[in-house]
């Protein structure tokens, strides 16, 4: 049925794989794995710290916007002859045009209260921003406001009069924001 049988010879050296063998192969396989698990981990955790930093980013962006727009749209009071806004070490107050949560207002009385120690940011607004009860030493009660931010880390604020310039410290960082009214001259 087969014209060339193949011959089956006893005796012939069988080949194999030894203990010896078997372990040094085990061996570099945990090695490479071991390997492959670090860089991974380190990409991860690169990653990780990448995805932290953007959404720090992203809310310090947002807060300097907020801040931007209600300092644009700060109020100018003729009467005082001054921009409406107050700057003290822990509490910002400012008149403005441009509230965050009432929105069909008009002009509020926007009020941050940052709590360094507890390192929350809070806030309110007064739709009664001419009530005498909100004059220079108003400090609302934490139960009047609503948490801002959470995990807040160096912030700090200062309003300049002379030259019109709110400057904020935040993240290492320091910005100057200027009322538009300063910027127009309303301030006759």
């Amino acid at each position: 049925m087969f014209d060339n049988p193949v011959e089956i010879r006893g005796g012939a050296a069988q080949k194999g794989v030894t203990l010896i063998e078997l372990l040094v192969a085990m061996v570099l396989l945990a090695m490479v794995t071991s390997m492959l698990y670090s860089v991974l981990n380190v990409g991860i955790k690169f990653s990780r710290k990448g995805e932290d930093r953007l959404a720090a980013l992203a809310v310090e962006r947002s807060l300097l916007e907020v801040l931007h727009r209600q300092v644009h749209g700060a109020w100018y009071d003729k009467a005082k002859k001054k921009v409406m806004i107050s700057a003290e070490r822990d509490m910002l107050k400012v008149v403005t045009s441009s509230p965050l949560m009432e929105r069909d207002a008009g002009l509020v009385l926007a009020v941050y209260w940052y709590d360094s120690g507890d390192r929350v940011l809070y806030y309110t607004e007064k739709l009664d921003f001419y009530n005498i009860d909100y004059a220079e030493n108003y400090s609302p009660s934490v139960d009047e406001m609503v948490v801002l931010l959470w995990d807040v880390d160096d912030l700090d604020w200062q309003f300049d009069e002379s030259e019109g310039f709110l400057t904020i410290a935040y993240l290492g960082n320091s910005y100057e924001l200027s009322p538009r009214a300063w910027q127009s001259g309303d301030r006759l």
